[in-house]
């Protein structure tokens, strides 16, 4: 070990952390306008690149203290590790961090933060993927709610729970903008994805290409089918020109561009899955439901009656600024980061 590195062992082991100290923290791309909010806990994030995901500056800016690296320097000492849901690059960081010779690779404690459901596509149950998901190290789990750490077989184990944020001061209503009667929806590789995204129940709801079809608006990566964002303040200004938003999804816990369009004061119409109708409460500020019939019937109805439409995006929005704003998620984690620290010592 060289002079430097034992220095540095010493300065890291002797580092006392207190609350509102900005940490030092170990990550890996995910969700950009999620990394984009959890970069305003202050603290300084650097991204180790590994293959598959990386930060697409479409979706959000790169935040001054979130930093892209291609492997762990040994001139900063590392307060946490959070990796988003995958275990795999749990491992690489545990390596990645022995590697430099100056951390002992356990002393770095580790959030996993769970974002998605167990797979049913994928051949294994559900039960052995929550066996191979517990069998990967953590120091915490954390999850998006407990709908999402039940799913993984967490029901009774000590967990944390960091609901989504919403920045509620970006995202939200233009009163100046005339929305268009349409029913939008925002999803990526949409049919390719049906099994989780529900492209033929959309395709069925709104009759695509049939006499019947409603007036739709697709905003994302779908070639013949869609427009793409040119960036979030276009993607807002779809929102808030947009009376209705419907969302199909079947197997995912919550989508982000829901609770994004909620805030910008859509009426929502929803597939009744996963977390949803915890966000969703029926007939007050969306509706939901798992029958086509019944969502198509939704869907008309809010485009025969504006006033309904305005008032239900009215309430969609005053759930998300109550319930799941920006002040809170920072909170939220924050608490976790440094619940962690001071759990380990």
């Amino acid at each position: 070990m060289t002079a430097s590195a034992t220095k540095r062992s010493i300065r890291s082991y002797m580092r006392k952390v207190k609350r509102g100290d900005k940490l030092n923290i170990l990550t890996f791309a995910t969700h950009e306008r999620y990394e984009e909010n959890l970069c305003k806990t202050g603290h300084n994030f650097y991204s180790l690149k590994v293959g598959g995901k990386q930060w697409d500056a479409e979706y959000a800016k790169v935040p001054e203290n979130y930093h892209i690296i291609s492997s762990v320097p040994d001139y900063i000492d590392f307060d946490l590790v959070l990796s988003h849901t995958s275990c795999e690059r749990m491992l690489i960081a545990i390596n990645a961090l022995s590697m430099t010779n100056s951390l002992d690779k356990m002393s770095v404690p580790m959030i996993r933060h769970c974002h998605i459901l167990p797979n049913p596509k994928v051949d294994m149950s559900l039960q052995q993927q929550s066996l191979q998901y517990k069998s990967f190290p953590a120091s915490v789990n954390s999850f998006i709610s407990e709908f999402n750490a039940n799913a993984w077989g967490f029901e009774n184990e000590k967990v944390s729970i960091v609901e989504h944020g919403i920045d509620t001061d970006f995202w939200r209503p233009d009163d100046s903008v005339v929305r268009d009667n349409v029913a939008l929806s925002v999803v990526n590789d949409w049919a390719n994805r049906d099994w989780c995204c529900g492209f033929s129940l959309w395709c069925g709801t709104v009759g695509l290409n049939t006499e019947r079809q409603l007036p739709i608006r697709v905003v994302g990566k779908n070639p013949g089918l869609s427009e793409a964002a040119k960036n979030t303040d276009h993607l807002r200004q779809i929102y808030q020109s947009s009376r209705i938003f419907y969302n199909t999804s079947l197997h995912s816990p919550v989508p982000t561009v829901l609770m994004e369009a909620m805030a910008c004061g859509c009426a929502v119409v929803s597939t009744d899955t996963c977390m949803i109708p915890e966000v969703i409460q029926h007939g007050k500020n969306g509706f939901l439901s798992n029958d086509p019939n019944e969502l198509r019937s939704f869907l008309e109805l809010l485009m025969k009656d504006e006033k309904l439409a305005s008032e239900m995006g009215q309430e969609a929005r005053k759930t998300i600024c109550e319930k799941y704003n920006l002040d809170r998620f920072v909170e939220n984690w924050n608490n976790l980061f440094y619940d962690t620290l001071e759990g380990i010592k």
